[in-house]
C-alpha cells in the first residue's frame, strides 16, 4: 500500500473519485474492539472527499434511485492506496483513532 501524504488527501480522494466513481465498493470498519463489520456491501461509489476545516473523510455511495448513504470517519490519521498489478485500485485504507476503515473497489470483469 502507498501511504498518501496529507497535504495532498484533498486532491488524491478526488482522483481517486474520477477513476472510481459508480464502480461496485464495499465499506469494511475494522475497530480493535470489535473485528472487521462490513457498514455496506454492493453499493456505487458517488464520491470520497477530505474536509480539512472538520478533519474528517466522508465516502459517499448509493444504492439504486433514492437510495443514498454517506459513511464519515472523523480525525483520520493515516491515508493508504493499494492498486493491483494492472494499476487499477483495489482498497483504499483510511486509518484513524477507533481502528481503520477500508474501502475495497470491486474489479471489473
Amino acid at each position: 500500500m502507498a501511504r498518501l501524504p496529507r497535504n495532498r488527501w484533498i486532491a488524491e480522494l478526488k482522483e481517486f473519485t474520477n477513476r472510481n466513481a459508480a464502480r461496485e465498493v464495499v465499506v469494511e470498519e475494522d475497530a480493535p474492539d470489535l473485528g472487521a463489520q462490513r457498514e455496506v456491501s454492493r453499493y456505487d461509489l458517488r464520491g470520497v472527499a477530505y474536509d480539512p476545516r472538520d478533519d474528517r473523510i466522508e465516502i459517499m455511495v448509493s444504492h439504486g434511485p433514492g437510495v443514498h448513504m454517506t459513511h464519515s470517519i472523523a480525525a483520520p490519521t493515516a491515508l493508504e492506496l493499494a492498486s493491483g498489478a494492472d494499476v487499477k485500485d483495489e482498497v483504499l485504507r483510511i486509518e484513524h483513532d477507533g481502528g481503520q476503515t477500508l474501502l475495497h473497489v470491486k474489479r471489473d470483469a
